[in-house]
């Protein structure tokens, strides 16, 4: 009686990797199709071209064009995430320029990827017309907002900012107040100058640093310090 072979571990990790990578390829070939003909201008058939993959590549990894735009924009969030936290790295101590740094960062990743943004809009009108996939793009639009609350929360403790509001509220309304902003330069360019949203972050952090102070010096004198 014959032994059955038995598979090399290394063989099968060489065929999850690749699964991986044709996956991962994929994604990237459908966010510059997407980003060059919008999600209903795009086909599967132009995905796969510009990939070089056949149409059956993508429905073993993917049910579909939405299916398939999700990972994209999934992608897209995991991105603007490792973004901010290269950023909380590496800006400097000052509470106001440190929160000045996400805002600038993100407009000028606007002025260099405005079909980003222009993409994810029309898919969010696809999906308000389409209830069935509320939820599943609502988990990954809050990715974003629950990394940016973990940074202010962070923050908070370790500059001794006084938020006044819970991080995921707070999150919540800078992010949105960003994307905004973003609409309305998209439709206009001129309508206001690139730095007027770090202006008002720089200013907003700033004065949540000197009610932080301010709360911790009074705290100090009741406790008899000087």
């Amino acid at each position: 009686m014959c032994a059955t072979p038995i598979q090399s571990p290394t063989r099968r990790s060489r065929r999850t990797e690749r699964k991986e990578e044709t996956r991962a390829e994929l994604v990237a070939a459908a966010a510059r199709v997407f980003a060059r003909h919008g999600y209903h201008g795009a086909s599967l058939d132009q995905i796969a071209a510009e990939g070089g993959y056949s149409t059956g590549a993508i429905y073993w990894h993917f049910s579909g064009k939405e299916d398939l735009f999700l990972a994209v924009y999934e992608d897209y969030a995991r991105t603007r995430a490792q973004e901010w936290e290269e950023i909380r790295s590496a800006a400097r101590d000052d509470t106001g320029p440190r929160a000045r740094a996400f805002a600038d960062q993100w407009m000028d990743r606007l002025r260099r990827d405005p079909e980003s943004m222009v993409m994810t809009v029309e898919f969010v009108v696809h999906v308000w017309r389409n209830p069935r996939l509320h939820k599943r793009f609502g988990e990954l639009a809050a990715l974003g907002r629950k990394d940016l609350a973990h940074i202010l929360d962070q923050a908070s403790k370790t500059q001794r900012l006084d938020l006044r509001m819970p991080p995921e509220d707070l999150a919540t309304v800078l992010r949105e107040l960003g994307s905004g902003l973003a609409l309305a330069k998209l439709a206009d360019p001129d309508a206001f100058p690139d730095g007027l949203f770090g202006d008002f972050i720089e200013l907003f952090f700033s004065l949540l640093a000197q009610r932080g102070g301010t709360g911790q010096r009074k705290s100090l004198r009741r406790a008899g310090k000087p």
